[in-house]
């Protein structure tokens, strides 16, 4: 598994960041919303698949769960 990641890396594969960033639907895929009192609307509260980039490209989107006010 290490050896894949160092693979992918040298190739410029990266992962989306996600969490405590406001959901980008360019970025991100909602699948689970969550009323939460302690976090902005919009936000992402957890990350549930990571998702991976390739330069500018969007390889996989980052599977997520959103708060909501």
């Amino acid at each position: 598994h290490a050896k894949l990641q160092d693979v992918l890396r040298r190739q410029g594969v990266t992962p989306v960041e996600s969490v405590g960033l406001d959901f980008d639907p360019n970025l991100h895929q909602a699948v689970l919303y969550e009323e939460s009192a302690a976090h902005r609307d919009g936000e992402v509260i957890a990350e549930l698949q990571r998702g991976y980039r390739l330069g500018d490209r969007l390889l996989r989107a980052a599977m997520v769960k959103v708060a909501k006010a």
